[in-house]
């Protein structure tokens, strides 16, 4: 045994007895419930047998368009919802507040303005297709054992369902308004169950992917609902022929500051990285960053579901005003407008 890991095991860090205790409750909690229902596969049995499956409405038919523009491709980037966070008005001077209540609010306002806005392009252009990008930190998580249970309104597995529900509900009521919704996963950094982020297992050691499996069980009725949940990091998809890259962050590391030109490098860097792969990409959408920004090379930072929290006020000094984006393609010309949807 060498000097550092004789120290660590006799006299380890505050940060290293605090992760060893948190596994070690992780451990027993499992162990918990496996004394209740048996073995691993019963354990998967139980919970997946607690999540109820939604029934899908029925089509709803629409007119032909009043005016004859080109079909239009819709997509909705839903991004950084923390689900499970309270944020205090009193720890904001009164400017901003969060919490599960305020949560479902903006989950039904986005789904409603996505189909008003919709609607309202529906009059001048055929839209039969929505994209819906999940772009990660559907949970506030626990990425650092320390701060278990601090600033959240209930408990991981309490959340992890109840969000899953939340969102599951959301693409239902899109089943019937579109032929075919895609829904594009990737996970934040927020759910990652490790105290340092990692780069193999990334999306398997994240509590996102675990509310997308959930969801996508729960919408297993709806037939026009078709997931596309990676393990990578970042991926690409096909819109009306352009290609788009989704990220939480582009894997960029913010200094005190929101990291505008970084973004950019790596933009330019992924481009090269990918040339002749049949991986490259025309448009960026990522979250993270908690406030709307268009930057040059087509890449669009999303706005964030939670708004203003103590990150984004005091770590960014971003006034992050809780937005969803939705937008729209032609096969023509691509990217053709934005939406942010106030919430």
């Amino acid at each position: 045994m060498g000097r550092e890991d004789f120290l660590q095991k006799h006299d380890p860090t505050p940060d290293r007895a605090a992760e060893e205790e948190y596994h070690r409750k992780l451990e027993q909690e499992i162990e918990r419930l496996k004394k209740r229902v048996g073995t691993d596969e019963r354990l998967f049995q139980y919970i997946r047998d607690s999540l109820g499956v939604i029934q899908a409405p029925k089509p709803v038919e629409y007119p032909a368009p009043t005016l004859k523009h080109d079909a239009v491709h819709a997509m909705l980037n839903v991004a950084d919802p923390h689900a499970e966070e309270s944020v205090l008005a009193e720890e904001m001077e009164g400017l901003a507040e969060y919490n599960w209540e305020i949560f479902q609010a903006r989950m039904n306002r986005t789904a409603v303005k996505t189909l008003e806005l919709v609607n309202i392009m529906r009059q001048a252009s055929s839209i039969r297709h929505l994209d819906v990008n999940l772009l990660g930190d559907m949970l506030t998580g626990k990425i650092l054992p320390q701060e278990e249970g601090y600033g959240t309104s209930m408990a991981m597995p309490t959340a992890l369902p109840k969000v899953a529900f939340e969102l599951a509900q959301m693409l239902i009521s899109f089943s019937g308004h579109f032929e075919k919704i895609r829904v594009n996963c990737v996970c934040g950094n927020h759910g990652r169950d490790t105290a340092k982020s990692v780069y193999k297992m990334t999306a398997d050691r994240n509590w996102d992917m675990s509310i997308y499996l959930a969801a996508q069980y729960m919408t297993q009725e709806a037939s026009n609902i078709e997931w596309n949940i990676p393990h990578s990091i970042m991926h690409v998809t096909d819109v009306v022929g352009y290609k788009c890259l989704i990220s939480h962050n582009m894997e960029v590391r913010m200094t005190h500051r929101t990291p505008y030109y970084p973004i950019e490098t790596t933009v330019d860097m992924e481009h090269r990285a990918r040339a002749g792969t049949g991986k490259d990409f025309t448009y960026v959408f990522m979250g993270h960053w908690h406030h709307y920004a268009i930057l040059d090379n087509n890449t669009i930072m999303c706005p964030s579901m939670i708004g203003a929290n103590q990150y984004s006020r005091f770590s960014l000094h971003k006034n992050a005003v809780p937005a969803q984006l939705l937008c729209f393609f032609t096969r023509k010309h691509g990217l053709v407008s934005q939406w942010p949807i106030r919430l």
